[in-house]
């Protein structure tokens, strides 16, 4: 049976249930600048290619300077990103354990994610991070996961992407890696359609049961 020497994990929606201080964060957002709240599910729909699209997307084409709109919700969402927030079923337990290299491949900014995993203790797991507020391209761009290539000294054969949306499958095969999509998560498949990702399990609790081709 093959193996994966390497997994690179996407962040909200794969390793972490981010969506209620996600939807608390853009309807203070919203709010503050006198706009119309949107429910869990509809903020769900919007997550995805980083907070600026997702502000974006919740702003529903309302004359309002999103850039000043973005800045409020990233604000609030640094100082309340723990409150609802739990990593997935599995998470822990395959971080901790599993007998692979991690990475993180997140479009969220370093400030917020970092302090999500030393919250819950699972920084110290990780080989490689590349967060959304740094100089390289974000992903569906291939710049994210050459990084980490480059910096766990992994060949992209044996590398695998674990994502739950369209910049995380799409970035894998921008960058020429395999890729698991997670089917519970944020995103839905035809996000990403007509591009397959190599694998599909129904929870992240399945991946260390996934047998490679």
């Amino acid at each position: 049976m093959k193996s994966k020497s390497l997994y690179i994990f996407d962040m909200d929606g794969t390793l972490f249930n981010t969506l209620g201080d996600l939807s608390v964060a853009v309807n203070y957002a919203l709010q503050t600048f006198g706009l119309k709240t949107l429910s869990t599910e509809k903020i769900k729909s919007y997550i995805g290619n980083g907070s600026l699209k997702l502000v974006e997307r919740s702003l529903e084409g309302a004359d309002a300077p999103l850039l000043e709109v973005h800045q409020c919700y990233s604000e609030f969402y640094a100082k309340h990103c723990l409150e609802k927030t739990e990593p997935y079923p599995g998470v822990v337990e395959f971080l901790k354990s599993f007998p692979a290299k991690k990475a993180l491949a997140t479009n969220k900014p370093h400030i917020p994610g970092l302090a999500l995993l030393k919250h819950f203790e699972l920084d110290s797991y990780f080989d490689a991070f590349a967060f959304g507020d740094e100089e390289t391209p974000r992903k569906p761009d291939a710049a994210p996961f050459l990084k980490i290539l480059k910096a766990t000294g992994t060949a992209k054969e044996d590398a695998i992407m674990v994502g739950d949306d369209a910049p995380d499958i799409l970035g894998a095969k921008n960058a020429g890696i395999d890729s698991v999509f997670i089917e519970n998560g944020f995103g839905k498949r035809s996000s990403f359609a007509p591009v397959e990702p190599t694998y599909s399990i129904p929870h992240f609790s399945d991946l260390s049961s996934l047998q490679f081709r």
